[in-house]
């Protein structure tokens, strides 16, 4: 099983980052999941669907494709996914060409894990309904994909409408995409497509989830989870038996606005590494 390293709630500093990446390389890590949000308000009636709790706007979250696509150029195989980018806030054509680009730029490294998102008032401040973001959802996948696979693509949808428009360059391998989300529609959805990023979710809970996938996809889509108790044989063991491909791992405390010192994390990380990778 891939063990990754999440990369929620982080700063932008470019030492951090660059050092973290090259630690997480050289310690067999797979990759560096990367969670997205851009502007978050004090006031807030959304709560996180696992942790039921708002966002607190003051802690730090980092800018997802930038920042992988600066860890990717201090490796050479560390892989990348956005766990999830937030597709209910954003218009289908810059996300096409961005993970494009980045999946290009890291020469085949980066997957786009995606979701329609679930804080309502970020969604509405960069100008969007919240109402409508599951089914600007379901359009914006059929457009990424089509630009990505297409010199030139035409759509009619309820939110998208277009004659044949391109983006070039595409991407010479598109990224996979990877559903986000735990309801049965984003079950349904990751069956359709490459694979599912879940969340901190326990094992019994992921039994039926993760047999539902396999039943809808045929045992094709890709499993990833974020480790939801402490690492011990029996969880990795249970994992493992429901075909989990990737487990997400935090080696220090996400969201801390004073972060511990880079040394110390990779100290950290190390002791995951000895124990779990290899």
């Amino acid at each position: 099983m891939e063990i990754w390293l999440a990369w929620f709630g982080e700063n932008h500093l470019g030492s951090d980052v660059k050092a973290l990446a090259r630690a997480a390389e050289e310690l067999g890590y797979s990759g560096v999941a990367l969670s997205d949000h851009v502007a978050l308000p004090k006031v807030q009636q959304s709560l996180h669907p696992i942790q039921k709790i708002p966002y607190d706007p003051l802690l730090p979250y980092a800018e997802p494709i930038t920042t992988a696509a600066t860890m990717a150029a201090v490796t050479e195989e560390l892989r990348f996914m956005t766990y999830a980018y937030v597709m209910g806030m954003r218009e289908p054509f810059t996300v096409a060409k961005q993970a494009g680009a980045l999946a290009d730029l890291t020469e085949g490294r980066f997957s786009l894990g995606i979701t329609p998102g679930w804080q309502r008032e970020e969604i509405a401040i960069l100008g969007h309904d919240p109402a409508t973001r599951g089914s600007r959802f379901l359009e914006a996948l059929e457009v990424i994909d089509g630009l990505w696979r297409n010199d030139l693509f035409s759509y009619r949808g309820r939110h998208y409408e277009f004659e044949d428009v391109g983006i070039c360059p595409r991407p010479s391998i598109p990224p996979d995409i990877l559903i986000g989300g735990h309801s049965k529609r984003s079950i349904e959805r990751a069956a359709q497509y490459q694979g599912w990023i879940g969340m901190n979710h326990p094992v019994e809970q992921l039994r039926t989830m993760l047999a539902e996938l396999d039943e809808l996809s045929n045992g094709r889509a890709r499993k990833y989870v974020i480790a939801g108790q402490e690492l011990s044989d029996g969880y990795m063991s249970d994992l493992e038996a429901l075909g989990t491909r990737g487990l997400v791992v935090m080696p220090w405390t996400p969201m801390n606005p004073a972060p511990e010192p880079v040394d110390a994390r990779i100290k950290a990380m190390t002791a995951l590494a000895r124990r779990w990778i290899g």
